[in-house]
């Protein structure tokens, strides 16, 4: 029994090492794919936030700063993916690095999700990971397109990776803080999903009370620099950017729906605020109050909506606006549709063998996460884009798992003849 033991250790350990090598050529030929799909695309913007954020990014390095009309100094947009451009744009890259650069960031992400899985020896992660990222290609999608979303599940992953290593130190509490500022300002939303990382990582005892100080320390200080800039610059208290307004009114109107939120109802109030002749701020506080007065008169509808919201971030589809709809065909929804559900598929078959394998505290943590996102989200608008970000949490988890079964599998495999 004891050579039979010792004769699967020897073999197992090879079969460990070509799984990681085996990972390794995948997620290089994965990156490799995404490298020659920047080259082939046209280089031009497709979609009108590209264009803001080019825009922007162009004015960063050869205008007067963060400005989207080249005159004039602005906050319209968060300042996180326009600073990454310029700074690829400063060192001699084109619209083609722009999106080489994402896929680096991909192919970044995945080794991270790889130390997000759960505790133990790694064993083929990086393959399992890499797979599960390839047969969801709205990722690969994404990453071509010039959306912070990219960034934003980098950033994402990296903050968590961070914030879960063990021993905890300060120094690892602030590169986790500054991680975390940085990436709510390229997507301001995770300002929320901050504050339910922490708290939920401290009531699962992950992190202490000082691991929980120290990050949300530094990221509220890089936040409150470019708020210091706002003041200083603009001589407007403006936290992050002045869309916030934009998008909490196109999530919370008359006309707005769960699936098609930013796409509808919106023309009178771009019209209203025309005739007003609002500028920049005034316009965010004029969208702001809109949506809390149709709120306010409709509360019924509201919670109905928003409901409907929360429901729509876990959905497979989206209805796109007219210009959008002509870059995402039918066949491509089909596609990015059966990736989600896979994923959702191995979700379920994961938390139907707990008995077998009970989930860790991290396993806990990212579920947690995921679900109350829904409900952050809601509070503007829910899109598959979105929520790209958390899907690295269902991958993570579901990695571990999979990984988990295939060393089970592999150990109860008889030794190789001598």
């Amino acid at each position: 029994m004891q050579n039979v033991f010792s004769a699967n250790q020897s073999s197992s350990k090879p079969a460990g090492e070509r799984w990681g090598q085996a990972g390794i050529l995948v997620l290089l030929l994965f990156i490799l794919a995404g490298v020659i799909y920047s080259a082939v695309l046209p280089p031009k913007p497709r979609f009108t936030d590209e264009q803001d954020y080019l825009k922007l990014s162009h004015n960063l390095l050869h205008g007067p700063g963060f400005s989207l009309d080249g005159v004039h100094l602005t906050a319209v947009r968060p300042p996180g993916y326009p600073f990454f451009l310029a700074a690829i744009g400063g060192a001699g890259g084109g619209f083609v690095s722009f999106r080489v650069a994402q896929f680096l960031l991909l192919g970044g992400t995945v080794l991270i999700v790889c130390r997000l899985c759960a505790e133990g020896k790694p064993f083929a992660e990086l393959l399992v990971v890499t797979m599960l990222v390839t047969f969801y290609p709205v990722l690969f999608y994404i990453a071509g397109t010039l959306y912070p979303q990219t960034l934003a599940g980098f950033l994402f992953v990296l903050a968590l990776a961070l914030t879960l290593r063990a021993p905890q130190t300060p120094m690892l509490n602030a590169l986790a803080g500054l991680v975390f500022g940085f990436l709510i300002l390229a997507v301001p939303s995770f300002l929320l999903t901050l504050v339910i990382v922490l708290t939920t990582a401290r009531f699962f005892q992950i992190i202490g009370w000082r691991d929980l100080v120290v990050t949300a320390l530094l990221a509220g200080i890089v936040v409150g620099a470019w708020t210091l800039r706002n003041a200083v610059c603009l001589d407007r208290f403006v936290p992050i950017a002045t869309n916030s307004g934009l998008n909490f009114l196109e999530g919370n109107n008359e006309n707005a729906t769960p699936m098609a939120a930013a796409n509808v109802g919106m023309n009178p109030y771009y019209r209203e605020a025309d005739q007003l002749g609002l500028d920049e701020f005034q316009r965010d506080s004029f969208y702001r109050a809109a949506a809390f007065n149709w709120i306010e008169k409709h509360p019924g509808d509201a919670l109905v909506l928003y409901f409907e919201k929360v429901a729509n971030f876990f959905n497979i589809v989206n209805v796109y606006s007219p210009e959008s709809q002509a870059q995402v065909s039918p066949w491509k929804q089909i596609v990015l549709a059966a990736g989600y559900l896979l994923l959702l598929g191995l979700l379920a078959w994961r938390l139907t063998s707990v008995k077998r394998y009970p989930i860790v505290p991290r396993e806990k943590l990212f579920l947690v996460v995921y679900f109350l996102s829904a409900f952050t989200s809601a509070i503007f608008f829910t899109r598959i884009r979105h929520r790209l970000p958390y899907d690295y949490l269902i991958i993570a988890i579901v990695a571990s798992n999979l990984s988990r079964r295939l060393e089970s599998s592999l150990a109860k495999a008889p030794p190789r003849p001598a």
